[in-house]
């Protein structure tokens, strides 16, 4: 087996391969490097591979998460009814890093060379690096939106399914707390995740609406405000947000190959958060591969089971979550009911799915919010 990409989603894949039994080479020139995420990992992700909040090595555990729009603001306590913090932001140079080395130590071949070209020949996979040339009999795609692989085997992503991130780290500051800013144009929101050593400040805006100088230019200017000293280094990166129709259009796996994560396009379109999917689609794909028959049919049942549902869930919320005028009754109900702090915090924790979170609603007799999210979609 080949695994083009070392992230979450490869590392993953690599690791439930080698534990049982294949050969498994993971190609990815990169590490150890800092990724330019907001690098928030929520619990459910972490019990993936074995790990907590508590436990998590090189990680901040977030207490709070503050919410604004405009010159209004609602701050949510994150721990569980127990007092345990359900997510942590991590530096994604230890954590990526953390997770080759469980693949490595199962048996899984780490490559340290760039994968330039693939092709087909004779039922194998031939891949051109940058060392020696790999070959497999099987090909998973774990390396990012830009994928080669998934160039290869299917289409790449048009940039209405991209979306720009683009910000700051601010080194030498830090917190316990994530920033939630909504913004109104571009619709969407800014964040400030803090990382041991340095917060990570980005927006997100869709690639086919704006470009990263003046995204750049709002995280600046809230920078301004709301940071006391640091220095700064600029980042930028695409992230998948695929609309409900392409979702259901998706084509994750074929003879011979799979996409996993961010190559697969599986990422939450209203947060952008991405690992706990790459992590469980890299699972997904390595148990299909091992169950023997038809991997390609079965990985794509086990996506429409376990990641699609939720996926699409939310690509059809995602429009009216960042209407203003929602927005302005999510920060009235936040700062009035502790029952939508409730359901917010579960959503910024990963733990309230989007396709029963319309009955949750209902139940905290926030009549007006819930009828601006759900009414007349």
């Amino acid at each position: 087996m080949a695994i083009v990409g070392g992230g979450p989603a490869g590392s993953r894949a690599a690791f439930h391969l080698a534990r049982g039994g294949a050969r498994v080479a993971l190609l990815d020139d990169s590490h150890p490097r800092e990724k330019p995420c907001g690098g928030g990992i929520p619990a459910r992700a972490l019990a993936l591979v074995g790990s907590s909040v508590a436990a998590l090595s090189g990680g901040v555990p977030i207490e709070s998460a503050r919410f604004a729009h405009l010159d209004r603001t609602a701050t949510v306590q994150l721990a569980d009814p127990a007092g345990l913090l359900r997510l942590a932001v991590a530096s994604r140079r230890s954590f990526d890093s953390r997770l080759v080395e469980i693949a490595q130590d199962a048996g899984a071949v780490m490559v340290p060379s760039r994968t330039i070209d693939i092709h087909r020949e004779g039922g194998a996979w031939r891949l051109a690096t940058r060392g020696e040339p790999v070959a497999a009999r099987f090909l998973i795609g774990a390396d990012g939106p830009g994928s080669l692989v998934r160039r290869r085997v299917a289409s790449p992503f048009g940039r209405r399914d991209l979306s720009i991130a683009a910000g700051y780290y601010v080194h030498g500051v830090t917190s316990t707390q994530i920033d939630i800013a909504f913004v109104d144009e571009p619709s969407g929101y800014l964040w400030s995740f803090p990382r041991p050593n340095h917060l990570a400040v980005g927006i997100c805006a869709q690639a086919d609406v704006a470009t990263s100088a003046p995204l750049l230019e709002l995280c600046a200017r809230w920078i301004d405000t709301n940071v006391s000293g640091g220095t700064r280094e600029r980042y930028g990166w695409p992230i998948p947000s695929l609309t409900e129709g392409a979702l259901r259009a998706e084509r994750p796996s074929g003879d011979g190959w799979m996409l996993v994560g961010d190559a697969a396009g599986l990422v939450d379109p209203i947060t952008r958060e991405g690992i706990f999917f790459a992590l469980r689609s890299g699972q997904l794909a390595a148990e299909s591969l091992l169950q023997g028959a038809d991997p390609a049919a079965a990985y794509a049942e086990r996506l429409s089971d376990a990641i699609y549902p939720e996926l699409i869930a939310a690509a059809r919320l995602k429009a009216r979550f960042y209407r203003p005028r929602f927005i302005a009754l999510l920060i009235s109900s936040l700062q009035r009911s502790g029952r939508i702090r409730a359901v917010m915090a579960d959503l910024v924790a990963g733990e309230q799915p989007y396709h029963t979170l319309r009955g949750r609603l209902l139940r905290t007799f926030e009549v007006r919010m819930m009828s601006e999210l759900f009414a007349s979609r």
